[in-house]
């Protein structure tokens, strides 16, 4: 019956998250075999309900857990008893729980902290974890480590037990992220079906509901703790201890509180650690009560960043890829997100200047318990990080740093980023790591006293050195510049067989948000491909001006520009049948061997034509400053993707250069210095 149960339970849930729009992750895994024992902090009444469908939907394991009285009413209290739920009032819920543990029939899932702690206040104060709540100040319940130790005692002392399988508790972490209290569309539905209007539980679902539109929900099942290492010195005290009953209770209240305390170290320590975390503990460690919003972008930064110091940390995706575009993007959701909720809950006011004055003391202010997680969020979350004693520290030691001290630390993070990234593509084809002087490496000319920088992108299938002229070349007339290798490119032409064109977005935008850090002015641009990537971007955010050359949204080649791409469409289709395509790969005759790949693979194009696709169809969205430089006779690029790129802007200030050149590669060789007169010169003018 439990069974059957849970799969309805599916679908309910399904439902259900598609109609508040929540999103339930999880990771970690659940042991296969044996008695399983989930403890697990308790923040929403949803668990009850999530956390079997979880166990059963992605684990194949039937779980039954402890329920508050209040939710055994109506049609839900016999939805509850049919999916195994008891209550907490149940009087044998000790001796049936044993009996699954002993058995291995049921996983159980129990919550030690007692109560849905709302205000996540956790303290570990003389040896132990407290929990605050409405009713006081109280240690977490030791009832489920009792449960587990005396499980796993009696499964020895049963002669016909299978005795090759402890106990193992399973520490469950459940995070809650991106938590907005909303408006309640859900609730009348409810109540028309289960008829639970007036009762407490459909109090705490009127806010639960709100509280949980559109958030994510993440469990973590951490590695399981096996209770026979507790109890091992005490079966080897023999038979005459074993069929003790008074010795065993004694051993078991000596190590119940040893036992848990292992147990919630875990559950409080798995977390997931999200940007919410990071925006408040920024928020409340610096020094000041007003708050530029730069400036706590950079420590929400530095902080984030930081974390890779502290090892076995849980952290959000939102921290490992693409942390960067908080810096770079104005529209950056999580930012505005905080910053939304934050001045909703009067946390933070904004002035006329554009910055914020923050009330810290709402922070510390006393909430009602049962309404706190709707009228002070951000203190709940608060309270939720501060039980991370080391990222708090990492925070505070963080807040004594300038802005400008935070920006050259982040402008050095990110560089090393971008290397690293390099260094793992070198390693994979070359079974090696790169000297620090590789070639292919990306190239950055920087001096503390120069305002203005220059980000600028090679093109297809050659490396950053393809710039160096012109890197030195404005480098010695005061301009920074910072030359961003593109994924695939400098290690192995089969690296290209795996990027896609987001990967060099990536790069590009990655080295554009490291100059930001430390240069007042940053001018975008590429050559080729590398001049498609900085029409995108400037597209999207603002710049103080970009510059392409010979960029292309027309090719002169038909070979390039319908041969190529109609093979790659028909290798394609070839592929849905696992067989190999005609053509797997072009030859390139490049004008500079020896900085660009002798052949290329076929579905890289296929990347390039995506660029050319889309900025041609964003050039009405530029309206910064542009130079447009461009070769009458490029063998390569059609001259008129020129005057197309220059008639499509918006810009006010915009330039058109053309020059009278055979070659593509116009950057090297012969008349290479009138184009960087021409693009110091446009940034002099626009700086």
């Amino acid at each position: 019956m439990i069974r059957f149960i849970l799969l309805i339970s599916q679908f309910i849930i399904f439902i259900l998250k598609k109609l508040i729009g929540a999103d339930i992750t999880y990771s970690g895994e659940i042991p296969e075999k044996g008695s399983v024992l989930i403890l697990s902090n308790h923040f929403t009444r949803f668990e009850t309900f999530i956390v079997p469908y979880i166990l059963f939907s992605r684990y194949g394991h039937i779980g039954r857990s402890l329920g508050d009285n209040s939710i055994f009413v109506g049609l839900l209290g016999e939805y509850m008893r049919l999916a195994g739920t008891i209550s907490v009032k149940n009087k044998i819920k000790n001796r049936i729980i044993l009996n699954d543990l002993i058995s291995g029939k049921s996983d159980w899932i129990i919550y030690p902290e007692g109560n849905m702690i709302k205000n996540k206040l956790i303290t570990f104060d003389d040896g132990e974890f407290h929990i605050h709540t409405k009713s006081g100040i109280r240690p977490i319940y030791t009832g489920s480590a009792v449960l587990a130790l005396k499980a796993e005692i009696l499964r020895n002392r049963r002669k016909n037990s299978n005795n090759d399988i402890s106990v193992q508790i399973v520490p469950l972490s459940i995070t809650y992220d991106n938590i907005r209290p909303g408006e309640n569309t859900l609730l009348l539905w409810i109540d028309k079906y289960l008829n639970i209007r007036g009762t407490h539980f459909f109090e705490e679902l009127e806010i639960e509901i709100n509280l949980l539109m559109k958030s994510n929900m993440h469990l973590h099942f951490d590695k399981p703790i096996h209770v026979s290492d507790y109890v091992d010195k005490f079966l080897e005290q023999g038979h005459d201890s074993l069929n003790n009953d008074d010795k065993i209770d004694k051993f078991i209240d000596k190590q119940r509180k040893i036992l848990i305390n292992d147990v919630m170290k875990k559950v409080y320590h798995n977390i997931q650690i999200n940007f919410d975390h990071i925006f408040i503990l920024s928020l409340v460690t610096m020094s000041t009560i007003k708050v530029c919003p730069s400036y706590l972008k950079v420590l929400i930064f530095k902080n984030a960043t930081s974390l890779d110091s502290i090892k076995n940390l849980n952290l959000h995706p939102t921290f490992k890829n693409d942390l960067f575009l908080l810096i770079l993007d104005d529209k950056y959701a999580p930012f505005l997100s905080a910053i939304k909720l934050a001045k909703l809950q009067q946390i933070l006011y904004e002035n006329s200047e554009g910055d914020y004055l923050f009330d810290k003391n709402l922070l510390e202010k006393e909430y009602n318990f049962d309404r706190i997680r709707v009228e002070n969020t951000f203190q709940v979350i608060l309270n939720e990080i501060n039980l991370q004693k080391n990222i708090v520290n990492v925070a505070l030691d963080n807040a004594g740093f300038s802005q400008k001290e935070l920006k050259i630390d982040n402008f050095a993070y990110l560089r090393d980023k971008e290397y690293k990234i390099f260094e793992k593509e070198y390693l994979q084809y070359h079974k090696t790591i790169p000297g620090k002087d590789n070639a292919s490496a990306s190239i950055v000319l920087y001096d503390p006293k120069n305002t203005a920088a220059l980000v600028f992108a090679h093109g297809y299938m050659t490396i950053p050195q393809e710039a160096k002229k012109l890197a030195e070349y404005l480098f010695k007339r005061g301009v920074n510049v910072y030359l961003p290798r593109l994924r695939g490119h400098g290690t192995n032409p089969l690296a290209l067989k795996h990027i896609s064109s987001k990967n060099w977005e990536y790069d590009f935008q990655l080295a554009i948000t490291a100059m930001s850090q430390v240069c007042e002015k940053v001018f975008i641009g590429g050559f080729a491909t590398g001049g498609l990537l900085a029409l995108l971007h400037a597209a999207q955010h603002k710049v103080d001006g970009l510059i392409v050359i010979n960029s292309a949204l027309r090719l002169n080649s038909l070979h390039v520009s319908y041969v190529i791409p109609t093979l790659h469409v028909f290798n394609e289709m070839i592929s849905q049948l696992h067989e190999k395509g005609i053509v797997e790969w072009v030859e390139n005759k490049s004008e500079n061997p020896d900085i660009s790949y002798s052949k290329h693979p076929l579905n890289s194009i296929a990347q390039m034509e995506k660029l050319m696709t889309k900025a041609d169809a964003t050039l009405k969205q530029i309206k910064d400053p542009i130079l447009v430089i461009q070769g009458d006779n490029d063998p390569i690029v059609n001259p008129k993707s020129a005057q197309f790129i220059y008639k499509g802007v918006k810009s006010e200030f915009k330039k058109l250069v053309v020059l009278p050149r055979d070659n593509h590669s116009i950057i090297l060789g012969k008349g290479e210095t009138e184009i960087f007169e021409n693009i110091y010169h446009f940034i002099e003018d626009t700086k």
